[in-house]
């Protein structure tokens, strides 16, 4: 059985990576998938910006909901983003993001631990520390934008 295992272990994520590509058959898919999902993150961002900002009552409670469904949703765009012929057409996506795939992996990396640092700071309840941890996303986001997004 042991000898089967990595023949198994490669077959599985074969099956895998086929079906994540599958899922994307044509770029328009993967431009909607990616849009949909980036905006649905910067409401629940904005959310909280409103908070950290003081523009709105901070509401520990509100804030750490959208900051959970941000940590959730920060997972999911990703593998859209690279899809080939997705910087073409409706897209703010530079053509950059797959000239430069290590660079952009990484700052999506930086953000997703800067969203996750977010939850534990958000779970302390100490807005000073929620607060700085906020600016650290937001720096992360503006990062990833000025270098492969379209203005």
């Amino acid at each position: 059985m042991k000898k089967w295992l990595p023949i198994l272990l490669c077959f599985f994520l074969f099956i895998a990576f086929g079906a994540a590509h599958a899922q994307f058959a044509k770029p328009e898919l993967a431009i909607k998938y990616r849009q949909a999902v980036m905006f649905l993150m910067s409401q629940h961002v904005g959310r909280m910006a409103a908070m950290v900002k003081e523009k709105a009552s901070f509401n520990e409670a509100v804030f750490m909901d959208n900051t959970m469904v941000v940590e959730t949703l920060s997972r999911l765009p990703w593998q859209a983003f690279l899809v080939p012929g997705t910087d073409k057409g409706d897209t703010a996506l530079k053509s950059a993001a797959f000239e430069q795939q290590a660079k952009f992996n990484e700052l999506s990396q930086i953000f997703e631990r800067r969203i996750t640092d977010l939850v534990v700071k958000a779970k302390s309840g100490d807005f000073d520390a929620i607060k700085m941890q906020f600016g650290e996303v937001a720096k992360s986001c503006k990062a990833c934008h000025s270098q492969f997004r379209s203005q």
